[in-house]
């Protein structure tokens, strides 16, 4: 198993990312008559729609349900392409996952060091995950959280059921949505929060000629300089150069807007007749998790159906090389897309220690259950527990009150709730199974046992 890193990518969290699936890199722009222009990455025939930040495409909800429920599980015959194209679909899913509450969800966030409000009343519809950084415990929502409340057919979720956990389930930002995305086929990036972010400790590369040291990179880390002191070392030429070299599923970061963002699309790059890059004419499409806000009606989007919806994220932004390096964004790629770390299949199990596995098909309490922990290679969106009869018959279904977090690849199975409701059933017959939700799509059985009395 590979070597996990929990080193989040908090300099990376705290505004939002989100990315988009279509993959259509836009038409070359035109050029002046006497300068001859060239596209190194050919644009493709379709172009995404120029949507303005806070504008997301919709589908409905049976739309979204099945185009998410079809994406492929990653495996280690995928071709490049088809592992970023996957990251890329994964992170637009995200974005674009239509839902209304049962119940008005209002909360407090802090951005930039200042704290804003969210009110998202019931009746409205919304797109994408809230954005909910410096809440503790509430930066870890996945769509696989949230799935069992939903009602595909109407849209609703089921925000009652969720009771306390409700941001726990439905809350992202700016890192953690783009994680979204690449967590679809990599175990080990290491990318989970913005404070902890380090190419040379999150199991990602820089992309291009650019270059660095861990000292340019650490240095003035807390007043969010070092990425723009890196580009200042390389100098923008070297920059642009590397913004050409980016695909589809790479990733930029900034430390001066602390923000993270995926790629969408290949670059299109356009050169004078020097050979010399343009910035200006040059430029990729981004997805990014968005702030939620107390915006009122500039949140509001109308479908062509007449029907409100309020994105809280961005896909297929526009932005220029120029831009990307005004703001201090450097590029980077995970070794899963470069072949430097082969995809693995998806494993869950249980153990006290994550090199014991737990035998299955023996006795085991109630009580003693709850005292291990269960383990995966891929992050934890959420557990399931059931209990079966010796028919096969399933007795109990229910997910325990545990703070998965997607950034984590364990979790102790201390509920004390899932002990009492599990005792009524341990008769030395019946077997309880441990289900665990994998970010890279697969739903598998961690453990089973013979429930003892």
């Amino acid at each position: 198993m590979k070597k996990i890193i929990s080193l989040l990518l908090s300099i990376l969290l705290a505004l939002s990312l989100f990315a988009c699936g279509s993959n259509p890199p836009a038409t070359e722009p035109s050029a002046e008559p006497t300068v001859p222009q060239e596209t190194e990455t050919p644009p493709e025939p379709s172009e995404p729609k120029d949507y303005t930040r806070f504008a997301g495409i919709v589908e409905d909800p049976k739309t979204w349900y099945d185009n998410f429920m079809a994406l492929p599980i990653a495996n280690a015959d995928m071709t490049e392409d088809e592992l970023r194209q996957l990251c890329v679909d994964a992170f637009k899913a995200n974005l674009t996952f239509q839902w209304t509450p049962t119940q008005e969800i209002s909360y407090t966030y802090t951005l930039l060091n200042k704290d804003h409000t969210a009110l998202l009343p019931v009746g409205k519809a919304y797109s994408g995950l809230c954005y909910a950084t410096g809440i503790a415990k509430a930066t870890c929502g996945t769509i696989w959280k949230i799935l069992p409340y939903y009602d595909v057919t109407t849209g609703a979720l089921d925000t009652a059921a969720m009771g306390g956990s409700v941001l726990n389930n439905l809350s992202s930002a700016c890192a953690l949505g783009a994680v979204q995305g690449w967590d679809r086929v990599s175990d080990s990036h290491g990318v989970g929060s913005m404070s902890a972010f380090n190419m040379y400790d999150a199991n990602i590369v820089p992309v291009g000629p650019y270059t660095y040291t861990p000292e340019d990179y650490n240095r003035d880390f807390g007043s969010r300089t070092a990425s723009n002191q890196i580009i200042a070392k390389n100098g923008a030429e070297v920059m642009y150069e590397s913004y050409a070299l980016m695909k589809m599923a790479d990733g930029i970061y900034s430390s001066s807007s602390w923000h993270v963002q995926m790629i969408a699309t290949n670059p299109v790059v356009v050169r004078d007749e020097n050979g010399k890059i343009d910035p200006e004419q040059s430029y990729v499409y981004i997805h990014e998790q968005g702030q939620t806000g107390t915006r009122g009606d500039t949140l509001n989007y109308k479908q062509g159906n007449g029907v409100e919806l309020r994105p809280l994220g961005t896909v297929d932004k526009k932005v220029t090389f120029k831009t990307m390096c005004d703001k201090g964004y450097i590029p980077f790629t995970l070794k899963e897309f470069i072949g430097e770390d082969p995809v693995e299949s998806g494993k869950a199990w249980v153990g006290a220690v994550p090199e014991q596995v737990m035998e299955n098909g023996k006795e085991i309490s109630p009580s003693a259950l709850t005292t291990k922990n269960l383990y995966t290679n891929y992050a934890l969106c959420y557990i399931r527990v059931e209990v079966k009869n010796p028919a096969g018959e399933t007795l109990c279904s229910f997910i325990p009150n545990l703070p998965t977090d997607p950034r984590n690849r364990e979790i102790m199975l201390t509920d004390p709730q899932m002990a009492n409701r599990l005792k009524p059933y341990a008769n030395n017959k019946n077997t309880v199974h441990l289900y665990a939700q994998l970010s890279n799509g697969e739903y598998l059985e961690a453990f089973n046992g013979i429930l003892k009395g």
